[in-house]
């Protein structure tokens, strides 16, 4: 049975990170879509969204790359478009709020897109991070209902990221009940809580991990995800749960170089929240692609089985 949704038609985007490096999170995200009855119907040839580089090379390719996707995504009726990557979602927000205040921008914005064989794109679309339409289609309480491993007493610090509600200007957070809070987001800490997990205060969790900068400036990231981990820690998480993929990998991947460089063991197990909610659903370890995370989260979550 499929849930009506708040937000209508709703096509799903799930950008270049969830084809590649953050496939766990595309796979087991899918898995929790299925579980709960929620429809995760993929935009057709989509592209790039240029994530957050391109916009500072080519203004004009910054906003094509997003809207050509927009306009996909029209052409299948959608009325919303569902990303899990809080780079694509503000890339594809920032482009909604350009093309909505300039109307000179739009009219060559839609000029292109016809030279591409695409339609105008109308602006209509709602644009939802993946843990906003969990939390608002379903509900806390349905969640509940279908954990068959409940996780207590799992300690666990939700990491957000710096994008998943910012700039609000972009990502409209906090302008709608429906809306995480832009200072203070917790969608993730309820759902988290309703697999029965236990949150822990964590204030790094917008906190920027540097992940754009891994190859440009490795050092800045480095000192950036240390700070995170460090304050997971000193609160007493056992896992790390993301809802980005850049900076799941980016954390994962700089681990030992962080425990070399700060001389302190700050290694900890990331998941990401879908893995840990398919998880706790039923689905084998396998099935949620957690044996395929580098930090292992299993070492942890095998008292669970």
């Amino acid at each position: 049975m499929t849930l009506p949704t708040p937000y209508g038609k709703v096509a799903f985007y799930p950008g270049c990170a969830l084809d590649g490096l953050g496939k766990a999170y595309d796979v087991s995200l899918k898995l929790v879509a299925q579980d709960l009855g929620i429809p995760l119907e993929r935009i057709e040839d989509y592209n790039c969204c240029g994530a957050l580089e391109v916009k500072n090379v080519n203004t004009m390719a910054g906003i094509l790359l997003p809207a050509r996707n927009l306009a996909l995504a029209r052409e299948m009726g959608a009325d919303a478009v569902v990303s899990a990557c809080p780079g694509c979602h503000y890339s594809l927000s920032r482009t909604q709020y350009y093309l909505t205040k300039y109307p000179k921008l739009r009219e060559k914005t839609n000029m292109y897109l016809e030279k591409m064989g695409t339609k105008n794109y109308d602006l209509k679309l709602m644009l939802v991070h993946a843990v906003e339409y969990v939390y608002n289609t379903v509900g806390i309480e349905a969640i509940k209902a279908k954990v068959k491993r409940p996780l207590t007493g799992l300690k666990v610090a939700p990491y957000y990221g710096c994008l998943y509600v910012r700039p609000k200007s972009y990502t409209l957070a906090g302008y709608m009940k429906i809306r995480d809070d832009p200072e203070r987001p917790f969608f993730m800490d309820e759902i988290l809580k309703a697999l029965g997990a236990e949150v822990v205060p964590f204030e790094a969790k917008t906190m920027c991990c540097g992940g754009p900068h891994v190859y440009s400036d490795a050092e800045v990231a480095i000192h950036l995800e240390a700070r995170i981990l460090k304050e997971a820690k000193r609160n007493g998480a056992e896992i790390l749960v993301t809802d980005c993929p850049l900076g799941h990998v980016a954390i994962e991947t700089n681990m030992e170089k962080i425990a070399q460089k700060y001389g302190e063991d700050l290694r900890m197990p990331l998941a990401y929240f879908s893995q840990l909610v398919a998880f706790a659903f039923g689905h084998s370890p396998e099935e949620a692609l957690l044996t395929a995370n580098i930090t292992n989260p299993m070492s942890i979550l095998k008292r669970y089985l």
